[in-house]
């Protein structure tokens, strides 16, 4: 039901303006009207890009909202995992590395 009243709401403005025009079918918006309906565009683009440019993800592993002990614990960030100390495991990689030598033919 909720996907309903949604879907209202994004197509409201539309409505208002097919109702609008069959009411008023001779009749132009003037041009304060269309300097104002995209200045108000320009606006909210300015302002999409302002929110997207300043907001930072926070580095780590995001947990979601769970149960825990009867209580529900809210989403949040853990940091990240220290990485591993030491030597690597596997064989070596890069530029140093050689590749094995080869068996002897015929055994």
């Amino acid at each position: 039901m909720a996907w309903l009243l949604e879907t209202l709401l994004f197509a409201l403005p539309c409505l208002a303006y097919v109702l609008w025009r069959r009411a008023n079918p001779g009749v132009e918006p003037g041009a304060r009207l269309v300097l104002a309906v995209a200045l108000g565009v320009l606006l909210g683009l300015a302002g999409l890009l302002w929110f997207g440019l300043s907001r930072s993800l926070e580095a780590g592993i995001y947990v979601p909202p769970h149960m825990q002990d009867g209580r529900l614990v809210p989403g949040h960030t853990e940091p990240p995992a220290a990485p591993p100390t030491g030597p690597p495991i596997g064989p070596p990689t890069g530029p140093s590395a050689r590749p094995p030598a080869p068996l002897p033919a015929g055994r």
